[in-house]
Protein backbone atom coordinates (compact mmCIF):
# COMPACT_ATOMS: atom_id res chain seq x y z
CA UNK A 1 0.00 0.00 0.00
CA UNK A 2 1.56 3.70 -0.85
CA UNK A 3 1.44 6.30 1.69
CA UNK A 4 -1.88 8.95 0.34
CA UNK A 5 -0.57 12.10 -1.20
CA UNK A 6 -1.76 15.91 -0.38
CA UNK A 7 -1.92 18.21 -3.33
CA UNK A 8 -0.83 16.74 -6.31
CA UNK A 9 2.25 14.56 -5.80
CA UNK A 10 1.78 10.97 -4.99
CA UNK A 11 4.40 9.72 -2.45
CA UNK A 12 4.55 6.20 -2.96
CA UNK A 13 3.23 4.62 -4.21
CA UNK A 14 -21.27 -10.64 -46.28
CA UNK A 15 -22.20 -9.13 -49.33
CA UNK A 16 -25.85 -10.73 -50.00
CA UNK A 17 -25.93 -14.16 -51.80
CA UNK A 18 -27.04 -13.80 -55.47
CA UNK A 19 -29.58 -16.65 -56.32
CA UNK A 20 -28.95 -18.73 -59.17
CA UNK A 21 -32.43 -20.45 -59.39
CA UNK A 22 -34.06 -20.15 -63.13
CA UNK A 23 -36.83 -17.81 -62.69
CA UNK A 24 -40.31 -19.52 -62.60
CA UNK A 25 -42.13 -18.55 -66.08
CA UNK A 26 -44.96 -15.89 -66.26
CA UNK A 27 -46.36 -17.23 -69.22
CA UNK A 28 -49.57 -19.65 -68.27
CA UNK A 29 -49.54 -23.34 -69.53
CA UNK A 30 -52.62 -24.26 -71.04
CA UNK A 31 -54.50 -27.12 -69.50
CA UNK A 32 -57.40 -29.52 -71.50
CA UNK A 33 -60.00 -31.41 -69.51
CA UNK A 34 -61.30 -34.82 -71.46
CA UNK A 35 -64.80 -35.90 -70.64
CA UNK A 36 -65.97 -39.52 -71.93
CA UNK A 37 -69.62 -39.85 -72.37
CA UNK A 38 -71.29 -42.52 -70.36
CA UNK A 39 -73.80 -44.64 -70.93
CA UNK A 40 -76.53 -45.12 -68.19
CA UNK A 41 -76.67 -49.28 -68.03
CA UNK A 42 -79.56 -50.40 -65.87
CA UNK A 43 -78.31 -52.90 -63.23
CA UNK A 44 -79.40 -56.50 -62.99
CA UNK A 45 -79.92 -58.17 -59.73
CA UNK A 46 -77.01 -60.54 -58.53
CA UNK A 47 -78.41 -63.52 -57.10
CA UNK A 48 -76.13 -65.16 -54.26
CA UNK A 49 -75.30 -68.81 -54.07
CA UNK A 50 -75.68 -70.72 -50.57
CA UNK A 51 -73.22 -70.70 -48.39
CA UNK A 52 -71.44 -74.28 -48.03
CA UNK A 53 -70.13 -75.48 -44.70
CA UNK A 54 -67.22 -75.10 -46.14
CA UNK A 55 -67.12 -71.60 -47.23
CA UNK A 56 -68.34 -71.08 -43.84
CA UNK A 57 -65.57 -72.57 -42.16
CA UNK A 58 -62.64 -70.13 -44.58
CA UNK A 59 -64.41 -67.40 -44.07
CA UNK A 60 -64.16 -67.95 -39.95
CA UNK A 61 -60.41 -69.25 -40.67
CA UNK A 62 -59.99 -65.45 -42.04
CA UNK A 63 -61.72 -63.60 -39.37
CA UNK A 64 -59.81 -65.15 -36.72
CA UNK A 65 -56.44 -64.29 -39.03
CA UNK A 66 -57.34 -61.02 -39.23
CA UNK A 67 -58.17 -60.55 -35.75
CA UNK A 68 -54.68 -62.42 -34.71
CA UNK A 69 -53.00 -59.88 -36.87
CA UNK A 70 -54.69 -56.96 -35.79
CA UNK A 71 -53.69 -58.10 -31.81
CA UNK A 72 -50.25 -59.06 -32.94
CA UNK A 73 -49.60 -54.79 -34.24
CA UNK A 74 -51.45 -53.38 -31.25
CA UNK A 75 -48.70 -54.96 -29.46
CA UNK A 76 -46.36 -53.71 -31.77
CA UNK A 77 -47.19 -50.42 -31.36
CA UNK A 78 -47.21 -50.64 -27.75
CA UNK A 79 -43.83 -52.16 -27.32
CA UNK A 80 -42.61 -49.04 -29.67
CA UNK A 81 -44.03 -46.63 -26.98
CA UNK A 82 -42.76 -48.50 -24.03
CA UNK A 83 -39.71 -49.29 -25.15
CA UNK A 84 -36.71 -46.64 -24.51
CA UNK A 85 -35.99 -44.42 -27.67
CA UNK A 86 -32.05 -43.85 -28.20
CA UNK A 87 -31.37 -40.51 -27.60
CA UNK A 88 -28.08 -37.98 -28.43
CA UNK A 89 -27.56 -35.17 -26.32
CA UNK A 90 -25.72 -32.46 -28.15
CA UNK A 91 -23.84 -29.58 -25.50
CA UNK A 92 -23.58 -26.19 -26.81
CA UNK A 93 -19.77 -24.70 -27.54
CA UNK A 94 -19.00 -21.98 -25.26
CA UNK A 95 -16.27 -20.25 -23.98
CA UNK A 96 -15.79 -18.12 -20.57
CA UNK A 97 -14.21 -14.99 -21.43
CA UNK A 98 -12.84 -12.12 -18.44
CA UNK A 99 -13.95 -8.75 -19.57
CA UNK A 100 -10.57 -6.65 -20.05
CA UNK A 101 -10.12 -4.67 -16.72
CA UNK A 102 -10.39 -0.62 -17.03
CA UNK A 103 -8.29 1.87 -15.31
CA UNK A 104 -10.51 3.32 -11.88
CA UNK A 105 -10.99 7.04 -11.55
CA UNK A 106 -12.47 8.83 -8.84
CA UNK A 107 -13.72 12.54 -9.05
CA UNK A 108 -12.90 14.77 -6.28
CA UNK A 109 -15.22 17.47 -5.98
CA UNK A 110 -13.16 20.36 -6.48
CA UNK A 111 -13.05 23.71 -5.02
CA UNK A 112 -15.53 25.87 -2.92
CA UNK A 113 -17.83 27.84 -5.21
CA UNK A 114 -19.55 30.81 -5.26
CA UNK A 115 -22.54 32.83 -7.72
CA UNK A 116 -20.96 36.06 -8.90
CA UNK A 117 -17.14 36.95 -8.16
CA UNK A 118 -15.32 38.29 -4.69
CA UNK A 119 -16.77 41.59 -5.54
CA UNK A 120 -20.73 40.84 -5.78
CA UNK A 121 -20.45 40.89 -8.92
CA UNK A 122 -21.84 39.16 -12.15
CA UNK A 123 -24.21 36.95 -10.16
CA UNK A 124 -25.22 34.70 -13.09
CA UNK A 125 -21.89 33.32 -13.21
CA UNK A 126 -19.99 30.85 -11.10
CA UNK A 127 -16.62 31.35 -9.42
CA UNK A 128 -14.20 29.56 -7.44
CA UNK A 129 -12.59 30.18 -4.24
CA UNK A 130 -9.21 28.75 -3.20
CA UNK A 131 -8.15 25.30 -3.30
CA UNK A 132 -8.56 21.96 -1.52
CA UNK A 133 -5.83 20.29 0.13
CA UNK A 134 -6.46 16.87 -1.82
CA UNK A 135 -5.20 13.45 -0.79
CA UNK A 136 -5.03 9.94 -2.26
CA UNK A 137 -3.84 6.58 -2.33
CA UNK A 138 -4.02 3.24 -3.68
CA UNK A 139 -3.04 -0.13 -2.47
CA UNK A 140 -1.14 -1.31 -5.45
CA UNK A 141 0.38 0.48 -8.68
CA UNK A 142 0.75 4.48 -9.23
CA UNK A 143 -2.20 6.39 -9.49
CA UNK A 144 -2.25 9.72 -11.26
CA UNK A 145 -3.97 12.93 -10.44
CA UNK A 146 -4.92 15.60 -12.94
CA UNK A 147 -7.43 18.51 -13.31
CA UNK A 148 -10.90 17.89 -15.56
CA UNK A 149 -10.33 19.67 -18.63
CA UNK A 150 -13.15 21.89 -18.60
CA UNK A 151 -15.32 23.34 -15.83
CA UNK A 152 -18.08 26.31 -15.54
CA UNK A 153 -16.44 28.29 -13.02
CA UNK A 154 -14.82 31.39 -14.34
CA UNK A 155 -11.48 31.09 -12.63
CA UNK A 156 -10.81 27.85 -14.66
CA UNK A 157 -10.01 25.85 -11.86
CA UNK A 158 -11.82 22.14 -12.40
CA UNK A 159 -11.81 19.12 -10.21
CA UNK A 160 -9.33 16.54 -9.84
CA UNK A 161 -9.60 13.66 -11.49
CA UNK A 162 -8.02 10.09 -10.26
CA UNK A 163 -6.73 7.26 -12.17
CA UNK A 164 -5.19 4.02 -11.32
CA UNK A 165 -4.19 1.65 -14.05
CA UNK A 166 -5.81 -1.81 -13.81
CA UNK A 167 -4.02 -4.79 -11.52
CA UNK A 168 -2.95 -8.03 -12.43
CA UNK A 169 -6.01 -10.14 -13.70
CA UNK A 170 -4.94 -12.50 -11.45
CA UNK A 171 -5.37 -10.69 -8.30
CA UNK A 172 -8.33 -8.75 -6.76
CA UNK A 173 -8.89 -4.93 -8.29
CA UNK A 174 -6.44 -2.83 -6.62
CA UNK A 175 -8.15 -0.55 -4.21
CA UNK A 176 -8.37 3.62 -4.77
CA UNK A 177 -8.83 6.34 -2.49
CA UNK A 178 -9.37 9.85 -1.99
CA UNK A 179 -10.24 12.68 -0.34
CA UNK A 180 -10.28 16.23 0.22
CA UNK A 181 -10.70 19.54 2.88
CA UNK A 182 -11.22 22.82 2.49
CA UNK A 183 -11.09 25.69 5.25
CA UNK A 184 -12.23 28.55 3.64
CA UNK A 185 -12.88 32.31 4.84
CA UNK A 186 -14.01 34.54 2.21
CA UNK A 187 -17.00 37.08 2.20
CA UNK A 188 -20.21 35.41 2.65
CA UNK A 189 -18.31 31.82 2.60
CA UNK A 190 -16.81 30.49 6.10
CA UNK A 191 -16.11 27.44 7.02
CA UNK A 192 -15.01 23.88 6.75
CA UNK A 193 -16.23 21.24 3.89
CA UNK A 194 -15.29 17.65 3.61
CA UNK A 195 -15.97 15.65 0.84
CA UNK A 196 -14.46 11.59 -0.88
CA UNK A 197 -13.31 11.00 -4.37
CA UNK A 198 -16.30 9.53 -5.72
CA UNK A 199 -16.43 6.68 -8.71
CA UNK A 200 -19.39 8.14 -11.53
CA UNK A 201 -22.74 6.89 -11.65
CA UNK A 202 -25.49 6.95 -14.03
CA UNK A 203 -28.03 7.27 -10.88
CA UNK A 204 -27.41 8.97 -8.02
CA UNK A 205 -29.28 10.42 -4.94
CA UNK A 206 -28.12 13.80 -2.87
CA UNK A 207 -30.02 14.36 0.53
CA UNK A 208 -28.96 17.79 1.70
CA UNK A 209 -29.04 21.57 0.55
CA UNK A 210 -32.02 25.18 0.84
CA UNK A 211 -33.16 27.41 -1.64
CA UNK A 212 -34.67 29.58 1.10
CA UNK A 213 -34.24 32.74 1.85
CA UNK A 214 -29.72 32.81 2.30
CA UNK A 215 -29.46 29.85 1.76
CA UNK A 216 -27.77 29.02 -1.31
CA UNK A 217 -27.16 25.75 -3.06
CA UNK A 218 -25.28 24.48 -5.91
CA UNK A 219 -24.97 21.29 -8.28
CA UNK A 220 -22.00 20.34 -9.60
CA UNK A 221 -21.74 17.86 -12.23
CA UNK A 222 -18.16 16.09 -13.53
CA UNK A 223 -18.00 13.47 -16.31
CA UNK A 224 -14.82 11.47 -16.25
CA UNK A 225 -15.50 9.71 -19.16
CA UNK A 226 -14.78 10.33 -22.67
CA UNK A 227 -18.51 10.73 -24.26
CA UNK A 228 -20.69 13.27 -23.27
CA UNK A 229 -22.96 12.60 -20.81
CA UNK A 230 -27.04 13.59 -20.90
CA UNK A 231 -28.26 14.50 -17.36
CA UNK A 232 -31.68 14.57 -16.00
CA UNK A 233 -32.33 16.08 -12.42
CA UNK A 234 -35.53 15.51 -10.48
CA UNK A 235 -36.13 17.43 -7.39
CA UNK A 236 -38.64 16.83 -4.57
CA UNK A 237 -39.12 18.64 -1.75
CA UNK A 238 -41.10 19.32 1.45
CA UNK A 239 -44.40 20.37 -0.92
CA UNK A 240 -43.83 17.32 -3.60
CA UNK A 241 -41.92 17.05 -6.75
CA UNK A 242 -40.91 20.43 -8.41
CA UNK A 243 -41.98 20.70 -12.07
CA UNK A 244 -38.91 23.27 -13.81
CA UNK A 245 -37.83 23.81 -17.31
CA UNK A 246 -34.30 22.60 -18.02
CA UNK A 247 -34.14 19.71 -15.55
CA UNK A 248 -34.00 17.01 -18.45
CA UNK A 249 -31.26 17.09 -21.41
CA UNK A 250 -28.56 18.71 -19.44
CA UNK A 251 -25.15 18.01 -21.34
CA UNK A 252 -21.73 17.34 -19.62
CA UNK A 253 -19.20 17.45 -22.23
CA UNK A 254 -16.45 14.68 -21.95
CA UNK A 255 -14.06 15.62 -19.05
CA UNK A 256 -16.17 19.05 -18.07
CA UNK A 257 -17.80 20.11 -15.10
CA UNK A 258 -21.28 21.74 -15.15
CA UNK A 259 -22.58 24.47 -12.00
CA UNK A 260 -26.29 24.93 -11.61
CA UNK A 261 -27.95 26.89 -9.09
CA UNK A 262 -30.41 24.85 -7.84
CA UNK A 263 -32.71 27.97 -7.25
CA UNK A 264 -32.86 27.98 -10.89
CA UNK A 265 -35.14 25.12 -10.70
CA UNK A 266 -36.33 25.21 -7.57
CA UNK A 267 -36.62 28.56 -5.62
CA UNK A 268 -37.54 28.89 -1.70
CA UNK A 269 -37.21 25.31 -0.93
CA UNK A 270 -36.60 24.20 2.43
CA UNK A 271 -35.64 20.51 2.48
CA UNK A 272 -35.00 19.45 -1.03
CA UNK A 273 -33.50 15.96 -2.02
CA UNK A 274 -32.48 16.33 -5.98
CA UNK A 275 -32.15 12.71 -8.43
CA UNK A 276 -29.36 12.65 -10.82
CA UNK A 277 -29.56 10.61 -13.76
CA UNK A 278 -27.39 10.57 -16.57
CA UNK A 279 -27.16 8.44 -20.06
CA UNK A 280 -23.89 8.38 -22.30
CA UNK A 281 -21.33 9.29 -19.92
CA UNK A 282 -21.56 8.39 -15.73
CA UNK A 283 -20.95 11.57 -13.73
CA UNK A 284 -20.19 12.74 -10.10
CA UNK A 285 -22.87 14.86 -8.67
CA UNK A 286 -22.46 17.12 -5.96
CA UNK A 287 -24.41 20.11 -3.67
CA UNK A 288 -22.42 22.87 -2.48
CA UNK A 289 -24.78 24.84 0.30
CA UNK A 290 -23.70 28.25 1.94
CA UNK A 291 -25.66 30.12 4.68
CA UNK A 292 -25.51 33.66 4.82
CA UNK A 293 -28.32 35.25 8.00
CA UNK A 294 -28.47 38.42 7.20
CA UNK A 295 -25.05 39.52 6.67
CA UNK A 296 -23.44 36.94 9.10
CA UNK A 297 -21.54 33.46 7.25
CA UNK A 298 -23.34 30.90 8.56
CA UNK A 299 -21.10 27.94 6.97
CA UNK A 300 -20.49 26.01 3.93
CA UNK A 301 -20.54 22.44 2.82
CA UNK A 302 -20.24 19.81 0.21
CA UNK A 303 -22.73 17.63 -0.23
CA UNK A 304 -22.15 14.02 -1.55
CA UNK A 305 -24.21 11.42 -2.64
CA UNK A 306 -26.31 9.13 -0.28
CA UNK A 307 -26.98 5.44 -0.51
CA UNK A 308 -29.70 4.51 -3.44
CA UNK A 309 -33.54 3.97 -1.96
CA UNK A 310 -33.14 1.27 0.98
CA UNK A 311 -35.19 -0.62 3.90
CA UNK A 312 -31.58 -0.06 5.80
CA UNK A 313 -30.46 3.24 6.18
CA UNK A 314 -27.06 3.86 8.21
CA UNK A 315 -25.75 7.30 8.50
CA UNK A 316 -22.40 6.95 10.73
CA UNK A 317 -20.48 9.45 12.57
CA UNK A 318 -23.33 12.29 13.31
CA UNK A 319 -21.13 14.61 15.49
CA UNK A 320 -23.12 17.11 18.02
CA UNK A 321 -20.90 19.42 19.70
CA UNK A 322 -21.13 22.50 21.47
CA UNK A 323 -24.95 22.03 22.41
CA UNK A 324 -25.34 24.94 24.54
CA UNK A 325 -23.95 27.21 22.28
CA UNK A 326 -26.02 26.06 19.50
CA UNK A 327 -29.18 25.80 21.19
CA UNK A 328 -28.40 29.67 22.74
CA UNK A 329 -27.68 30.93 18.72
CA UNK A 330 -30.59 28.85 17.69
CA UNK A 331 -33.24 30.76 19.45
CA UNK A 332 -32.02 33.84 17.76
CA UNK A 333 -34.03 35.04 14.43
CA UNK A 334 -32.98 33.44 11.07
CA UNK A 335 -30.94 30.34 13.17
CA UNK A 336 -33.37 27.29 13.13
CA UNK A 337 -31.71 25.32 10.56
CA UNK A 338 -28.97 25.19 13.28
CA UNK A 339 -31.04 22.40 14.80
CA UNK A 340 -29.71 18.41 13.91
CA UNK A 341 -32.38 16.80 11.84
CA UNK A 342 -32.67 13.71 9.91
CA UNK A 343 -33.99 14.19 6.06
CA UNK A 344 -36.05 11.37 4.32
CA UNK A 345 -37.66 10.46 1.62
CA UNK A 346 -39.65 7.86 -0.22
CA UNK A 347 -39.78 7.40 -3.40
CA UNK A 348 -42.21 5.11 -4.18
CA UNK A 349 -46.75 5.80 -4.11
CA UNK A 350 -46.76 4.01 -0.35
CA UNK A 351 -46.07 5.53 2.87
CA UNK A 352 -43.04 3.48 4.78
CA UNK A 353 -43.43 3.00 8.75
CA UNK A 354 -39.99 3.41 9.64
CA UNK A 355 -38.04 2.93 13.10
CA UNK A 356 -35.69 5.51 13.73
CA UNK A 357 -32.64 4.03 16.34
CA UNK A 358 -29.81 6.69 17.11
CA UNK A 359 -27.05 4.94 19.59
CA UNK A 360 -24.09 6.89 20.85
CA UNK A 361 -20.33 5.76 19.77
CA UNK A 362 -18.25 3.87 22.06
CA UNK A 363 -20.66 2.79 24.40
CA UNK A 364 -23.32 0.19 25.65
CA UNK A 365 -26.36 2.66 25.97
CA UNK A 366 -29.04 1.38 24.62
CA UNK A 367 -31.18 3.33 22.48
CA UNK A 368 -35.18 3.84 22.12
CA UNK A 369 -36.44 3.61 18.34
CA UNK A 370 -38.78 6.39 17.11
CA UNK A 371 -41.48 5.11 15.28
CA UNK A 372 -43.31 7.15 12.50
CA UNK A 373 -44.89 6.89 9.23
CA UNK A 374 -42.79 8.59 6.05
CA UNK A 375 -45.69 9.66 3.58
CA UNK A 376 -44.41 9.22 -0.45
CA UNK A 377 -43.89 11.70 -2.31
CA UNK A 378 -42.95 14.61 -0.27
CA UNK A 379 -39.24 15.05 1.76
CA UNK A 380 -39.85 14.67 5.56
CA UNK A 381 -37.54 16.05 8.47
CA UNK A 382 -37.41 14.49 11.84
CA UNK A 383 -35.46 16.66 14.77
CA UNK A 384 -32.98 15.47 16.67
CA UNK A 385 -33.59 17.01 19.82
CA UNK A 386 -32.19 16.62 23.54
CA UNK A 387 -29.47 14.54 22.72
CA UNK A 388 -25.96 15.39 24.62
CA UNK A 389 -22.94 15.95 23.01
CA UNK A 390 -21.02 13.13 21.24
CA UNK A 391 -20.80 11.18 18.01
CA UNK A 392 -24.17 8.89 17.02
CA UNK A 393 -24.97 6.63 14.43
CA UNK A 394 -28.09 6.39 12.97
CA UNK A 395 -30.35 3.68 11.61
CA UNK A 396 -33.35 3.60 9.89
CA UNK A 397 -35.57 0.63 9.32
CA UNK A 398 -38.25 0.48 7.05
CA UNK A 399 -40.69 -1.53 5.16
CA UNK A 400 -40.26 0.44 1.92
CA UNK A 401 -37.03 2.13 0.43
CA UNK A 402 -35.94 5.57 1.03
CA UNK A 403 -33.14 7.51 1.01
CA UNK A 404 -31.95 9.80 3.98
CA UNK A 405 -29.50 12.39 5.14
CA UNK A 406 -28.68 14.56 8.18
CA UNK A 407 -27.30 17.70 9.31
CA UNK A 408 -25.40 19.05 12.45
CA UNK A 409 -24.28 21.93 13.29
CA UNK A 410 -21.54 23.51 15.82
CA UNK A 411 -20.83 27.38 16.97
CA UNK A 412 -17.51 28.05 18.03
CA UNK A 413 -15.72 30.12 20.74
CA UNK A 414 -16.70 33.65 18.54
CA UNK A 415 -19.90 32.37 18.09
CA UNK A 416 -19.21 31.39 14.34
CA UNK A 417 -21.32 28.58 13.07
CA UNK A 418 -20.64 25.87 10.70
CA UNK A 419 -22.40 22.51 9.95
CA UNK A 420 -22.18 19.33 7.86
CA UNK A 421 -24.71 17.31 5.81
CA UNK A 422 -24.00 13.49 6.81
CA UNK A 423 -25.10 10.58 3.99
CA UNK A 424 -26.08 7.56 4.76
CA UNK A 425 -23.95 5.22 2.95
CA UNK A 426 -23.55 1.45 1.82
CA UNK A 427 -21.58 -0.93 4.08
CA UNK A 428 -17.99 -1.91 2.62
CA UNK A 429 -17.19 -5.96 2.88
CA UNK A 430 -13.96 -7.31 3.95
CA UNK A 431 -11.43 -4.37 3.13
CA UNK A 432 -11.78 -1.08 2.64
CA UNK A 433 -9.12 1.75 1.89
CA UNK A 434 -9.55 5.60 3.66
CA UNK A 435 -7.85 8.42 2.14
CA UNK A 436 -8.10 10.92 5.40
CA UNK A 437 -6.92 14.47 3.88
CA UNK A 438 -5.70 17.02 6.27
CA UNK A 439 -8.41 18.82 9.03
CA UNK A 440 -8.98 19.45 12.49
CA UNK A 441 -9.15 16.47 14.51
CA UNK A 442 -10.30 13.62 12.40
CA UNK A 443 -12.56 10.71 13.38
CA UNK A 444 -12.78 7.27 11.54
CA UNK A 445 -16.34 5.74 12.36
CA UNK A 446 -16.91 2.20 11.92
CA UNK A 447 -20.60 1.20 12.16
CA UNK A 448 -21.51 -2.63 12.86
CA UNK A 449 -24.97 -3.14 11.74
CA UNK A 450 -24.40 -7.21 11.51
CA UNK A 451 -25.54 -9.37 14.85
CA UNK A 452 -21.78 -10.48 14.75
CA UNK A 453 -18.73 -8.31 16.52
CA UNK A 454 -15.72 -7.71 15.00
CA UNK A 455 -12.22 -6.74 15.37
CA UNK A 456 -11.02 -4.56 12.63
CA UNK A 457 -7.42 -3.90 11.80
CA UNK A 458 -6.57 -0.80 10.48
CA UNK A 459 -3.13 -0.88 8.77
CA UNK A 460 -0.65 2.54 7.70
CA UNK A 461 2.63 1.86 6.13
CA UNK A 462 5.72 2.57 8.70
CA UNK A 463 3.86 1.96 12.29
CA UNK A 464 1.97 -0.72 13.82
CA UNK A 465 -1.22 -1.74 13.08
CA UNK A 466 -4.42 -0.34 15.04
CA UNK A 467 -7.13 -2.90 16.29
CA UNK A 468 -10.62 -1.86 16.60
CA UNK A 469 -13.30 -4.11 18.61
CA UNK A 470 -16.96 -3.36 17.03
CA UNK A 471 -19.38 -4.74 18.73
CA UNK A 472 -22.78 -6.17 16.58
CA UNK A 473 -25.25 -3.12 16.35
CA UNK A 474 -22.43 -0.56 17.49
CA UNK A 475 -20.52 2.11 16.28
CA UNK A 476 -16.82 2.97 17.17
CA UNK A 477 -14.70 6.04 16.68
CA UNK A 478 -10.67 5.77 15.90
CA UNK A 479 -8.73 8.89 15.91
CA UNK A 480 -6.87 9.11 12.95
CA UNK A 481 -4.05 11.13 11.26
CA UNK A 482 -4.97 13.71 8.53
CA UNK A 483 -3.30 13.14 5.90
CA UNK A 484 -2.88 9.73 6.27
CA UNK A 485 -4.34 6.20 4.31
CA UNK A 486 -5.27 3.30 6.10
CA UNK A 487 -6.11 0.11 4.58
CA UNK A 488 -9.22 -1.59 6.91
CA UNK A 489 -9.24 -5.17 6.99
CA UNK A 490 -10.89 -8.48 9.28
CA UNK A 491 -14.23 -7.83 8.82
CA UNK A 492 -17.59 -8.97 7.20
CA UNK A 493 -18.98 -5.53 6.27
CA UNK A 494 -19.07 -2.01 8.14
CA UNK A 495 -20.05 1.44 7.67
CA UNK A 496 -17.60 3.69 7.49
CA UNK A 497 -17.59 7.71 7.40
CA UNK A 498 -14.37 10.26 8.60
CA UNK A 499 -15.22 13.72 10.39
CA UNK A 500 -13.79 17.12 11.07
CA UNK A 501 -14.27 19.00 14.53
CA UNK A 502 -12.55 22.23 15.15
CA UNK A 503 -13.52 25.66 16.22
CA UNK A 504 -16.16 26.72 14.64
CA UNK A 505 -15.73 24.38 11.86
CA UNK A 506 -17.66 20.93 11.19
CA UNK A 507 -17.10 18.49 7.93
CA UNK A 508 -17.79 15.19 7.38
CA UNK A 509 -17.88 12.48 4.42
CA UNK A 510 -19.20 9.16 3.94
CA UNK A 511 -16.75 6.18 2.63
CA UNK A 512 -18.63 4.21 -0.53
CA UNK A 513 -17.96 1.27 -1.42
CA UNK A 514 -15.92 0.53 -4.87
CA UNK A 515 -18.36 -0.47 -7.90
CA UNK A 516 -18.41 -3.87 -8.46
CA UNK A 517 -15.65 -5.61 -10.61
CA UNK A 518 -16.36 -7.17 -14.27
CA UNK A 519 -16.93 -10.76 -13.45
CA UNK A 520 -16.35 -13.91 -15.98
CA UNK A 521 -19.16 -14.34 -18.86
CA UNK A 522 -20.00 -17.02 -20.92
CA UNK A 523 -20.30 -16.70 -24.75
CA UNK A 524 -22.58 -19.22 -26.42
CA UNK A 525 -21.58 -18.85 -30.32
Amino acid sequence: MTEPTNGAEPTNGAEPTRSTSPPTSATPVETRAYVTEVEDIAEEPVVKAPRTARGALIVGARVLTGTIGVGVAVVSIGAAVLLPLPSHGVVPSSRLVTPVASAQQRICAGPLLRLGNDAGQAATTVSSVGRPAVSYSQSIGTATLAPLASTDSTTGIAPDLLTLPPGSSNSSPPLLSGSQVQAVSSGDLVGLAAAQCAEASSDSWLVGGATSTGRTTLITLSNPSNVIATVNLSIFSETGRIAAAGTDGIVVSPGGQRVLSLAGFAPNVVSPVVRVQSRGGQVVAHLQQSIVRTLEPGGVDIIGTSAGPSTLNVIPGLVLSNGTAVAARQAESGFSDLSAIIRLYVPGPDAAKAEITIVPENGSAEATPVLLVVQPGIVTEVPLDSYPDGSYTVTIATDKPLVSGARISTVGTTGQSDFAWSASTTSVERRALVTVAPGPTPLLHLANSTRKDVTARLSRAGVADITVAVPAGRTVSQAVLGGASYAVTDFDALALSVSYLGDGQLATFSVSPAAPASRPIRIYP
